[in-house]
């Protein structure tokens, strides 16, 4: 190499590599969080196309179920009906970590996984949810719903310790509870939940096309002691639908037929002692800053008034209860029915908010409320 070229070569070879490391593929950085849109309130937290359900608040992390609509092979889950679990502030902001069936589990795995319910352990460590397991073609329904605790960043971990719900009611027509609704912890070392029946049914007037529709429905207060494994129902949790802790100790409770009535349950010797009344039925209870709050019945307008026609029942709104007073204070203004409520602390609540009123019901976004 003449002493030109090698000149040349020694200019440029720089000049090259600079090139190379400044457009290096896989040089691109994921953005801060950068937080809330808005610091007002109420404040919009999740702007998913599918459904973000079931709130759980755990210090300054809300967990919850999000409708998974991103898989490998879009024949998996054609209709997105698997539900992952979802972290974020609760202030809101960027989702901080999503645990997805899909990504976590053996492509083997062909079933429908759901995980919804999530509700963290007091110190994080651990998350409790129920997994929901059906097939992915025919029609709904599932094989099995267990109640599971496993690290808060494995939930499919295979150490994962699994409890089956069994509870039936009495009478010519029992039914029987097949999972774990409302999970809360009590303590470390404990969880309570709602024993539920899920009951898949056809819609009448649809011909041999009939469409189904599920309800979940709560048939008991029951408690979990991870220390031994022994699961029970709570004594006079019977036909209990909402609870809630209360400070005193006791768990306030409603129960199937008077769900306006809001009860003192004392859950060592099953006693329950009237506290006030809700204005209308109530569907989901919490307790925030001492008081009962509830997602209680709201009337929609039916439209033109007749002699024959009765309103529309199926608007659910927020109420909290002064057990002190009696007096109520009403949340309004949401665009559509609110279905599940978490405290939040400060006087502010998380709801599940579904987007319109629908008779099959509507995708849900979670929302961040407070009472004045």
């Amino acid at each position: 190499m003449n002493a030109g070229r090698r000149f040349l070569v020694l200019l440029l070879a720089p000049l090259a590599l600079a090139a190379c490391e400044h457009t290096a593929p896989g040089a691109v950085q994921a953005p801060a969080d950068v937080g809330p849109f808005s610091d007002t309130l109420p404040r919009r937290l999740t702007f998913h196309l599918l459904n973000d359900r079931t709130p759980s608040v755990t210090g300054s992390v809300l967990v919850y179920s999000y409708q998974g609509d991103a898989y490998p092979d879009p024949g998996y889950s054609p209709d997105g009906r698997e539900g992952c679990i979802a972290f974020l502030p609760v202030e809101g902001g960027s989702i901080r970590r999503l645990l997805c069936p899909h990504t976590l589990l053996s492509p083997a795995d062909t079933f429908v996984n759901t995980w919804f319910e999530p509700s963290l352990s007091p110190d994080g460590n651990r998350v409790a949810f129920t997994w929901q397991r059906g097939p992915n073609v025919g029609p709904l329904g599932f094989v099995d719903a267990d109640l599971v605790v496993a690290p808060a960043a494995r939930p499919a971990d295979p150490a994962a310790t699994r409890y089956v719900v069994n509870y039936a009611e009495g009478g010519a027509y029992p039914r029987r509870a097949t999972h774990a609704s409302r999970i809360t912890w009590v303590g470390q070392d404990r969880l309570r939940f709602l024993a539920t029946w899920e009951h898949i049914f056809k819609v009448k007037g649809g011909g041999s096309a009939q469409p189904t529709d599920t309800t979940y429905e709560p048939l008991a207060l029951m408690e979990l002691d991870l220390a031994t494994g022994a699961l029970a129902a709570v004594p006079g949790g019977d036909s209990v639908v909402a609870y809630a802790a209360a400070p005193s100790g006791g768990v306030w409770v409603v129960r199937e037929g008077r769900r306006d009535s809001l009860l003192l349950l004392d859950p060592a010797t099953g006693a329950r002692t009237p506290v006030g009344s809700f204005s209308t039925g109530a569907w989901d209870l919490i307790a925030v800053d001492g008081a009962p709050v509830a997602i209680v019945d709201s009337v929609i307008d039916s439209g033109p008034a007749c002699e024959f026609c009765l309103p529309i029942h199926g608007g659910r709104t927020i109420e909290r209860l002064d057990p002190a007073t009696g007096a109520r204070t009403r949340l309004t203004g949401f665009s559509g029915p609110v279905r599940h409520i978490a405290a939040a602390g400060g006087g502010r609540v998380v709801a599940e908010v579904e987007q319109a009123t629908l008779p099959f019901g509507a995708p849900s976004d979670l929302w961040l409320l407070e009472f004045p």
